[in-house]
């Protein structure tokens, strides 16, 4: 395996002084949070994915009911935005259920249409969803269709799966659930579990596929995954609670890293950045198993 040694380096020390930046922040430290110029200007997700707000949000989903955490989790990570999930709360009393997107789609819709023709967004716009591809249809009242669809036609299967693997596939045959936002999906899922799940399964998402592939563009970016997760559990030099990157973590890192390489290349950013989440942050909630 062929490896470029010198982007190797900028790599792991890229995750090593990102992973500082969280600890700073969690000590109190204001801007800078370091010296790294790159780091400095780029908005730039944490290296463990379960500190991001966006999975930390991930937690307030869960309920007894398993339908009901999987259809939330569906439609969370296609909205990804939690503001529109606090005001569906607001309006409906609770996050939605199974039961909400199967017999009531048009409570759901019809809230959101109103919620957005008076300004407020309903998607993040930190990735590009089409829940309905090769149609023109509304892309929210889509979002609906497409959890109402998984519900109807394969949460069962995904229930009854006994491995990763096959709870992907399972995502994977949703039309509109591609590999990237079923990998989400399942990663959320496993947060919410009492026990770990298999944490050797990962698929590498778009971002993570150019970041490994500027390291090494001979193999896949699954496998250099792979090898990075085995060296950052050899030589654990960033850690949450005693515990190193996780495969999935690493993929995380990858897409990072394939946005910090550009900057090396062609800087543009060049303001300090400006955090979305300022002050002292919270301690964040960890998996029962973590």
């Amino acid at each position: 395996m062929t490896y470029d040694e010198d982007m190797l380096a900028r790599y792991r020390q890229m995750v090593q002084e990102r992973h500082h930046v969280w600890v700073a922040r969690q000590r109190g430290k204001g801007q800078p949070w370091t010296t790294d110029p790159v780091l400095a200007n780029l908005k730039m997700t944490n290296m463990f994915r379960v500190l991001d707000p966006g999975s930390q949000f991930v937690f307030q989903l869960a309920d007894e009911n398993p339908v009901d955490v999987l259809a939330r989790l569906v439609f969370y990570r296609i909205t990804n935005r939690p503001a529109t999930w606090y005001a569906l709360k607001a309006a409906i009393g609770h996050y939605p259920v199974a039961q909400d997107f199967i017999e009531k789609p048009e409570a759901i819709t019809g809230f959101l249409n109103t919620y957005r023709s008076t300004g407020n967004r309903i998607f993040s716009g930190a990735y590009i969803i089409v829940p309905e591809p090769g149609t023109k249809n509304d892309k929210m009242e889509g979002a609906v269709r497409l959890t109402q669809r998984f519900l109807l036609d394969n949460a069962e299967t995904f229930l009854n799966a006994p491995t990763q693997d096959e709870r992907f596939a399972a995502l994977r045959s949703t039309s509109g659930l591609g590999k990237f936002l079923s990998m989400q999906i399942l990663t959320d899922w496993g947060y919410l579990q009492p026990e770990e799940p298999d944490p050797s399964f990962v698929v590498a998402g778009p971002g993570a596929t150019r970041g490994a592939a500027i390291l090494n563009s001979d193999i896949s970016a699954e496998d250099v995954i792979f090898y990075e997760a085995v060296r950052w559990s050899d030589h654990p030099v960033v850690q949450v609670d005693g515990r190193g990157l996780t495969t999935m973590d690493v993929q995380n890192t990858m897409c990072e890293w394939s946005k910090y390489a550009r900057e090396i290349v062609t800087p543009r950013k060049k303001s300090l950045y400006k955090a979305a989440h300022p002050g002292v942050q919270s301690k964040p909630i960890l998996p029962q198993w973590w």
